[in-house]
């Protein structure tokens, strides 16, 4: 593992001649001014998630109901009782509707803190029945985000992006603060994206996306006839200006920054967006949803702020208005619905959402902005997919293609669709989907469909697929579900290693090229007419990718031949064994001799060739291909020779292509984030985890709609929006949302590749493990069987740790605790401390599945 000062060493260095940001001069001409781990960075606070003292203990105060009619009920919380109509308040619940739901009478509230509120679900006999979370509270406090910048340092869009030293990472990194959300969003302006309403039927056809007032992109319907069209011409399909109140439109007209874009809930589907006029001091609050169903009407509810000198005109009106806890009052008015429809859809998106994350692998954590944004990535890609059908594009967008084809059929898209749903428990569902695309558009011979049509994307994708297909076995040993999938990865594996023959055949052994693996490293850069052994050069991460799934799929094989004493799946497991040996041999060998044969500077930098053929580049020359995709499938195999890894690394800061632990995307300000997984999973392998928490936090602070997800494709940072270059590059796409998901997972709960170790907490920062903060995670599935834990801060230097693990579980525990005062461990009741962490011993397990340390 790379030390925590190397790491550090390496970002910090630079070629001759790099050009700083006017707006980091600074720190960057005269860092020491600033003293390395002694000084805290600017921050702002999290508007997302912020509760005010006392504000979490009222939302969670919910009244009780008895004597529940159509019209009307008697509400109790704490020493009050008193009798309420829809529209009346008590204790700051106002008393939305009563509906109807499954046979029984059930109350519906709203209450609203600064930031947040929520809405409750209350029935006579079962109190509480759903609880649902809101990221919008009062109106007047919406506005744009925030920036501290106390040392100068923060990041800008220059007229022209010049490379060079990631300043703004290098400033957080050693600061005495782990990155957060507080200290990365401080630098810089936010993304601000849309919002997607959709559900799992419709796929993009039924979906919305809401501007960030919370105008629908989608119009009307299109004019009839022959001639040209215009938007303005039929209007938006929704557009809450409809039903706002007055004749004074200016008043809740959006000014930009000046809208607070979440999805109900943290996570569910359901745009909830509040808008705030800073000139006239007015706003308003939308919500849209849509049911369930391919063919599902959407159901829309504006709650409008009403001006004080506006107020007598709704005295004795059909149209009742309400004071908020804000001291304002409200409109509420309901579009294709009426407010008992409205509610009784949305309890049941809730329902759907809450229970499935819930039972799976239910997670506290003291960040729960990071936990809604990892949640938020399964829920916008199952909501893009057209039920089992695949595609890239999050809602609809550039990538849409209907009938499924070409980009639709992405395979970087599906392997990371279906590997974020196995790290969250959710393999069962992953398989359905998994089988469906192998089923349908993996070739006879063995190749995508996709790579048939207009572009061809790189051969590793196999690789990653037997990954994948082996750790569905290992999380859930379905055996039926491994042998439904074997023939169509028996037609795979041959397709791959046919390529991998052709270079043994064709080359001599000793040849640098002998035993690698032809193919087309990325989409854009392959030509289904060009295909062939010389149409590209050989690059290593395609044969490391090969390698790395030929060796989970004999590890699958021979763990399932040992379970069923099926002796033709430990034959397979030899078989593959066997190839899995002597094809990493042959890649190490051309791996070693390029390395022998590099140029001088590139030896001096220590930079990682990409092909044999790559012994003459240019240490500050990094391609934008090989910074945004190469290196990062490179990364993701795990070749398990860390310093290959931080030869890559060198090679972009040498290149000055980062920000804010971002890679960039060329030379531009800009970060390709669907392949960001990659530096994930690079970051999460070192000592050192705050460079990881940088990479995490940034993706979803910069290269995200930090409250409604939407990710594009490429992201310029900061500041920017749907709308800014390539359609293409705008367009929010699967991987780019699921980024959260993996890397939250990541930090939680990580499992080396070729060593049987399981690391917990292994990045979560130094601030969760304060007094009082508690990290809990349950029914975390891992190939050494399940484990559940709780660590608890008693204080800033003690802890309880409760773990439990599966009966059989076969692998070191490795707890990972970080004290805020960042000094070593000093006690614990089981296990061995090191460093800032303790080892549970496999053996530990053998008699006992359930431990309760403690921690100081």
């Amino acid at each position: 593992m790379l030390e925590r000062r190397d790491f550090l060493k390496l970002l910090a260095i630079t070629g001759a001649g790099c050009t700083f940001h006017p707006a980091l001069d600074l720190f960057a001409e005269n860092p020491a001014a600033l003293p390395k781990n002694n000084y805290t960075p600017g921050r702002i606070l999290n508007d997302y998630s912020l509760l005010l003292p006392g504000e979490e203990e009222a939302l969670r105060a919910v009244p009780s109901v008895t004597a529940i009619s159509y019209n009307g009920l008697t509400a109790r919380l704490g020493a009050r009782s008193v009798t309420l109509q829809p529209g009346e308040v008590l204790e700051g619940w106002r008393l939305i509707t009563i509906v109807g739901m499954n046979g029984v009478e059930t109350a519906v509230f709203e209450k609203h803190a600064t930031h947040r509120g929520a809405i409750a679900y209350v029935t006579e006999r079962q109190g509480t029945i759903a609880w649902i979370p809101k990221y919008i509270g009062s109106v007047a406090q919406i506005r744009p985000r925030q920036t501290s910048t106390p040392h100068g340092v923060k990041l800008e869009r220059a007229s022209h992006y010049v490379p060079g030293p990631d300043v703004t990472g290098l400033y957080l990194l050693n600061s005495s603060e782990d990155p957060s959300y507080e200290n990365v969003a401080a630098l810089g302006a936010e993304y601000i994206g849309w919002t997607l309403v959709a559900n799992e039927q419709g796929g993009p056809q039924a979906s919305l996306y809401l501007e960030a007032d919370g105008t629908s992109r989608e119009i009307a319907d299109k004019p009839s006839g022959a001639g040209t069209w215009e938007q303005d011409q039929v209007g938006a399909y929704f557009d809450p200006a409809s039903l706002l109140p007055g004749e004074n439109p200016q008043i809740y007209e959006y000014t930009h920054g000046y809208s607070k874009r979440t999805l109900l809930g943290g996570y569910l589907p359901v745009a909830d967006i509040g808008v705030w006029n800073p000139r006239y001091e007015c706003g308003y609050e939308t919500m849209l949803l849509l049911p369930p169903g391919a063919d599902a009407t959407p159901l829309g509810r504006v709650r409008s702020m009403i001006p004080e000198d506006q107020i007598a005109q709704y005295a004795g009106s059909h149209h009742s208005i309400t004071k908020d806890a804000d001291g304002h009052f409200y409109l509420d008015r309901y579009w294709n619905c009426t407010p008992q429809s409205f509610y009784s859809e949305l309890a049941g998106i809730w329902n759907r959402w809450s229970s499935m994350y819930e039972s799976t692998m239910p997670v506290k954590i003291p960040d729960e902005w990071l936990l809604n944004a990892a949640r938020a990535g399964i829920t916008l890609s199952r909501c893009s997919y057209r039920g089992l059908e695949p595609t890239y594009q999050i809602g609809e967008g550039a990538y849409t293609k209907i009938p499924e084809r070409s980009h639709a059929l992405f395979p970087v898209a599906q392997y990371e669709f279906i590997w974020a749903h196995q790290l969250w428990n959710l393999t069962g569902d992953a398989d359905v989907y998994f089988q469906y695309y192998l089923d349908k558009y993996v070739l006879p011979n063995g190749d995508f469909l996709y790579n048939t049509q207009d572009q061809v994307e790189a051969p590793l994708n196999i690789g990653i697929f037997l990954a994948n297909s082996a750790r569905s076995y290992h999380y859930t040993r379905n055996l039926e579900a491994l042998r439904k999938r074997l023939p169509i990865l028996e037609r795979m594996i041959a397709f791959a290693l046919a390529r991998y023959e052709y270079s043994k055949q064709t080359f001599a052994p000793g040849d640098r090229r002998y035993g690698l693996i032809y193919g087309s490293p990325e989409a854009d850069l392959g030509d289904p007419n060009n295909d062939f052994p010389k149409s590209h050069p050989l690059y290593y991460q395609n044969s490391a990718w090969i390698w790395r799934g030929l060796t989970e799929h004999a590890r699958c094989l021979r763990l399932a031949s040992d379970i069923s004493g099926d002796q033709a799946l430990g034959a397979g497991a030899t078989h593959y064994e066997a190839l899995a040996k002597e094809m990493r041999a042959n890649i190490q060998t051309s791996l070693a001799a390029t390395l022998a044969l590099r140029a001088p500077d590139m030896k001096a930098a220590d930079i990682t060739p990409f092909t044999p053929d790559d012994i003459d580049h240019r240490p500050k020359d990094l391609s934008s291909y090989e910074n945004h995709r190469f290196m990062h499938d490179w990364f993701l195999a795990d070749w398990g020779v860390p310093e290959l890894d931080l030869g890559h690394l060198r090679h972009r800061e040498l290149a000055g292509m980062q920000i804010i632990g971002l890679h960039t995307d060329g030379a531009e300000a800009r970060t390709s984030n669907f392949m960001d997984h990659g530096s994930l999973a690079v970051k999460i392998r070192q000592q050192d985890y705050r460079p990881f928490l940088l990479n995490l936090y940034a993706l979803v602070c910069y290269a995200a709609d930090s409250g409604n997800c939407y990710a594009p494709e490429d992201a310029f940072i900061p500041g920017s929006f749907p709308g800014e270059g390539s359609r293409y590059g705008w367009a929010s796409v699967i991987n780019s949302t699921l980024q959260p998901t993996l890397g939250l997972r990541w930090l939680l709960c990580y499992e080396e590749s070729d060593m049987d170790i399981c690391h917990l907490q292994k990045a979560a920062p130094k601030h969760w493990f304060v007094a009082g903060k508690t990290i809990s995670v349950a029914k975390c599935p891992t190939r050494f069987g399940s484990v559940s834990w709780t660590t608890t801060a008693l204080s800033d230097r003690h802890w309880k740790v409760v773990l439990d693990v599966s009966k059989g579980f076969t692998a070191d525990v490795v707890i990972h605790i970080h004290p805020e005062n960042r000094k070593p461990l000093q006690n614990a009741s089981a296990g061995k401390i090191t460093g800032d962490s303790i080892v549970l011993p496999r053996t530990s397990f053998a008699t006992q599945s359930h431990f309760e340390l403690d921690v100081t």
